[in-house]
C-alpha cells in the first residue's frame, strides 16, 4: 500500500509524521497550514497518486488491481467544502476502479460538522493528533519495528500533554521545548526545501528520545538543541558558526536544483528562490559556488523581490526595469505589480518568466 500522509506544521503535526514513518515503509509526506494551502497539497496527492496509478498500469510488473493507496490526514481539520472535494474527488477515482481509501484523525472542534457527514473523518477532542494517530495505526497496522515502541510511547504521551496543555501530563515542560524547537526550525525554507525541512525537523523531534526519560531532560535538551541543529544541517558544531552551517547547507540544495530554478534576462543567466528571506550571504555564496550564473533572484508572499550580482550583472537596472525598484549594481530590490501569491514554487517561477519574457518582447 502506498500512503499519503498530510498533517499540520506544529509540534503535532510533525508528531504524526514521526509516528506514520514507523508504521509504513512507502509513505510520503505533505505538510499545510490552514487557509488555502490545505486544498494545495490535496490536490498534489491526488495528482501525485493518479501519476503513480499511471506509472504502476505502464508497467508490464503491475495491474490495475495491485494498486492500493492510503490518503492520510492528521492534525488538521476540514471545512464541509474541503471534505466535499476530496470525497468527490477520491469518488471518481474509485469508479475508475482505483483503490483509495481515506482516513483522518483529528482533535480539533471546529471539525465536528464534518466529522459527522463523512465516516472517515474520526474526531476526539480530548487526545491530540499524535496519540490519535499512534493509537489508531497500532490497531490496524503492526511497526516496522516493534522496539520502537518504548519510545514512541512516551514521545507521544509528551506530545498530548502540551498539545491539549495537561500541565500535569507526562513530559510537559518537555513538550514546551519540543514545540518551541519545530516553530523556530526553519534554517531550510518549507517552499524551496519540502522534503528536507520536514526531514529536518523530524530529526531533531526524533533527538529528543535520548533526552525525554532524563532527569531535567528538558533542560539538558533545551541546552543541545542548538548544537543537534548544527549536526542536523551536516556541520561541525566546534568549528562552524550557524550562519555558515545553514548558508553552506542551503546553497548546497539550491544547487541541486539549477536546472528547475534557472531564469533568463537577455543574456544573462539568473537563479530564482521563493521566500528564502535575507539573502546577502546565500546569494553572494551560491552566486560564487556557481559561476555559470550571473544573478540571483528571492521573492517572498508579498511579491517582494530581492536581487544580487556577483559583478557580472547590474541588478540596479533589472530592479528598476522589471520590478519598480532600484539599488545597487549588486544588491537591489523591488516589487511585482499583481503579484499572486502561492504554496507552490512553480506558480511563482511561471510569474517570474512571464515578467521577464515581456520585457523582452
Amino acid at each position: 500500500m502506498e500512503v499519503h500522509h498530510l498533517s499540520h506544521i506544529d509540534l503535532d503535526g510533525y508528531g504524526c509524521q514521526l509516528i506514520s514513518k514507523h508504521f509504513f515503509k512507502n509513505i510520503h509526506f505533505y505538510n499545510a497550514n490552514y487557509g488555502k494551502e490545505v486544498m494545495v497539497r490535496i490536490n498534489s496527492i491526488l495528482d501525485n497518486i493518479n501519476n503513480s496509478i499511471q506509472g504502476k498500469l505502464e508497467s508490464k510488473f503491475h495491474s490495475k488491481s495491485q494498486a492500493k493507496f492510503l490518503i492520510l490526514i492528521t492534525d488538521l481539520n476540514l471545512s464541509m467544502q474541503e471534505a466535499k472535494y476530496l470525497q468527490e474527488r477520491v469518488d471518481e477515482n474509485r469508479l475508475a476502479g482505483k483503490d483509495i481509501e481515506i482516513s483522518l484523525l483529528d482533535h480539533h472542534i471546529s471539525g465536528e460538522e464534518s466529522a459527522k457527514a463523512y465516516h472517515w473523518y474520526y474526531l476526539d477532542s480530548n487526545r491530540c493528533g499524535t496519540k490519535i494517530t499512534y493509537e489508531t495505526l497500532k490497531e490496524k497496522y503492526p511497526l516496522i519495528n516493534p522496539e520502537d515502541e518504548k519510545w514512541l510511547n512516551p514521545m507521544v504521551e509528551m506530545i498530548n500533554s502540551v498539545d491539549i496543555w495537561q500541565e500535569n501530563g507526562f513530559g510537559f515542560e518537555f513538550g514546551k521545548v519540543a514545540m518551541s524547537m519545530i516553530s523556530n526550525s526553519n534554517e531550510l525554507n518549507r517552499f524551496m526545501f519540502d522534503t528536507e525541512h520536514r526531514d529536518y525537523k523530524l530529526k531533531l523531534l526524533k533527538e529528543a528520545r535520548n533526552y525525554l526519560l532524563l532527569q531535567k531532560g528538558e533542560i539538558k535538551f533545551d541546552n543541545e538543541i542548538f548544537r543537534l541543529k548544527k549536526i542536523a544541517l551536516g556541520g561541525d558544531p566546534d568549528l562552524q558558526t550557524m550562519d555558515n552551517i545553514a548558508s553552506f547547507a542551503q546553497v548546497n540544495l539550491l544547487s541541486q536544483k539549477k536546472s528547475q530554478c534557472s531564469i533568463s534576462y537577455g543574456d544573462k543567466k539568473g537563479f530564482l528562490s521563493y521566500s528564502m528571506g535575507g539573502i546577502s550571504v546565500l546569494a553572494n555564496l551560491f552566486l560564487s559556488q556557481n559561476p555559470e550564473f550571473d544573478y540571483y533572484i528571492d521573492v517572498n508572499s508579498r511579491g517582494n523581490v530581492s536581487l544580487r550580482a556577483n559583478g557580472k550583472c547590474d541588478v540596479s537596472a533589472m530592479s528598476k526595469e522589471l520590478f519598480n525598484g532600484g539599488g545597487h549594481k549588486n544588491a537591489s530590490g523591488g516589487k511585482i505589480d499583481g503579484f499572486r501569491e502561492s504554496f507552490l514554487y512553480e506558480d511563482i517561477k511561471r510569474q517570474i518568466d512571464r515578467i521577464l519574457e515581456t520585457s523582452q518582447a
